[in-house]
């Protein structure tokens, strides 16, 4: 799985969506770690790599980021199968958020996201699945697709009164 970093820039809203899933999963992620999944995982490490890690000292690092809560926003989508009508109902969701929280005054942000390939190529993929057929149409930005998909993401939360 190769990683690499991609600088999109976002408009105002997405950021902030973006930081509510980094809410929601850093709040998870703090729970996982009162149980101990740090020291669970670092004793599977060393069982499982005992001679190659003996005499090597090493951490674990879990961290939540911009990056890493589109790749689940991503994988939600993925799992999903949305058809196009479905695609199209979230986007006029999306829509209807955007114009409700007036998000219009505000600057866009520029995050450098760290992805794995394999998802940035899928979100690029994305850009020809909604592309629309019409003569002088270009392609959408990723900007907008990664909206869509955090967007689609967080309105599931939302329904499902995981986030406020």
């Amino acid at each position: 799985m190769m990683r690499v970093y991609k600088t999109v820039r976002l408009a105002y809203e997405t950021k902030l969506w973006l930081d509510q899933l980094i809410i929601y999963r850093e709040k998870q992620l703090q729970q996982e770690m009162k149980k101990g999944i740090i020291s669970e995982l670092e004793a599977k490490m060393q069982s499982q790599y005992g001679d190659i890690l003996d005499g090597i000292s090493f951490n674990i690092v879990m961290k939540v980021s911009s990056g890493s809560v589109l790749e689940q926003a991503y994988r939600y989508c993925e799992a999903q199968e949305f058809s196009d009508e479905e695609w199209s109902e979230i986007e006029r969701r999306m829509i209807r958020e955007i114009k409700n929280c007036d998000f219009q005054s505000e600057t866009t942000v520029t995050p450098r996201l760290y992805l794995d390939e394999n998802i940035l190529d899928g979100l690029e993929q994305y850009r020809y699945k909604f592309k629309i057929n019409e003569k002088g149409k270009s392609l959408p930005r990723l900007s907008y697709i990664i909206k869509l998909v955090v967007f689609a993401f967080l309105d599931k939360l939302k329904k499902t009164g995981e986030i406020e």
